[in-house]
Order: structure tokens, then sequence, then C-alpha cells
């Protein structure tokens, strides 16, 4: 078995070339030719310094935190270009003073203190809150975007892509990860499941 982090583009082109089995991606109308098991449902939090201007807010609108010094995923990335229509819908244009291409290198730039940045809430699982920096609700958007596990619309589906899409179907995914947000939110460290 072999995890590699790709584009939404190339999870598709690799999907229908047999160069990859499944892929956990966004559930949108880039994708074709697909078999797609949702997962959850992506909310978005503003994550900056604990002393920043928007820090002391419970919640955030996108035109506030388009002029803040950002950090974002990079244009390739479908997480980018997602936010950025959002703060389109918003009537903003968010200008990042640091991209890049994976949220560890995002969230490395961010704990420095120097930057913030909209984070998806599945983040805070593997990443957590640095410290100094607090997580805050955003405005919802009109559309959540939705992440799943696709694999290619054919037969026979690899063996070890139906079995992990039989685990997923079992998962409680979006519960666990609203209940981490929760405690993120109340500023309680976030006990694992």
């Amino acid at each position: 078995m072999s995890l590699t982090s790709l584009s939404s583009r190339e999870v598709n082109r690799q999907l229908t070339d047999f160069e990859i089995d499944v892929a956990m991606t966004y559930l949108d109308d880039e994708l074709c030719g697909v078999q797609a098991t949702p997962l959850y449902e992506e909310r978005y939090l503003l994550l900056t310094p604990d002393d920043g201007e928007l820090a002391d807010r419970e919640v955030v609108r996108w035109a506030e935190v388009s002029a803040l010094p950002l950090c974002l995923l990079s244009g390739e990335m479908r997480n980018r270009r997602i936010l950025d229509a959002i703060f389109l819908a918003n009537g903003v244009t968010a200008v990042p003073a640091i991209e890049t291409d994976t949220v560890s290198a995002l969230y490395a730039h961010v704990a420095t203190h120097r930057w913030s940045s909209v984070v998806a809430h599945a983040w805070l699982h593997m990443f957590g809150v640095p410290e100094g920096m607090r997580v805050i609700r955003m405005e919802r958007p009109a559309q959540t975007p939705r992440v799943g596990l696709v694999v290619a619309d054919r037969t026979p589906e690899p063996i070890l892509a139906r079995a992990l899409l039989d685990v997923a179907r079992d998962l409680d995914l979006r519960d666990d990860l609203n209940r981490l947000v929760h405690q993120h939110l109340a500023g309680r460290p976030a006990v694992p499941s």
C-alpha cells in the first residue's frame, strides 16, 4: 500500500489511468467517471494568533479574514480554489502573503504567529491548534464542499479499494470531526475517541 498527496485533478487522471485504486478528495464537479462514498462536509475555521485582531471574536466574516496576512494552500490545490470561490461570493479576494502546496507547511508557517489561515475542520484531527493560536468559526458558505472516497467507475473494483469503502461506510466521521471542532472552539484540549 502506498499513500500519496495529489491535486484533485491529478486524482481524477490517475484513477482513470489505473495508476491509483482509491482516493480521498472533494466530491464535486471536477470529478468524472468515479463512484463516490461521502465522508463529511467540510467546515472552515480561522486559525489566527491568540493576540490577533480577530482573536476575541466568536464568528468572523470572510471579508474580515481576507484583510489579514494569510498563509493559504496554492492555487493548484482544490481547497484553495474552493476558498477563492467563497471569498469571491462574499465580494472579496484573498491575496495570501504565503502559499504552499501542503497542509503541514501551512501549519509550520502559521505556528510562527505572523500569519493566519483558513483551515478545514478535519485538519484539526491531525494538526490541532498550535500553541499561541486559536480557531474561530467562520460564517458558513452558501455551499459546503463534501469530502469522500472515490474509485474509478469500473468493474471489477480493486479488492483493497472495496475493503476500504466497506470500512468507510461504517464510520461516523462527521460526528467525530464535529466533536473535535467543538472542543477546540471551547478552548479545551481534544480527547481522542
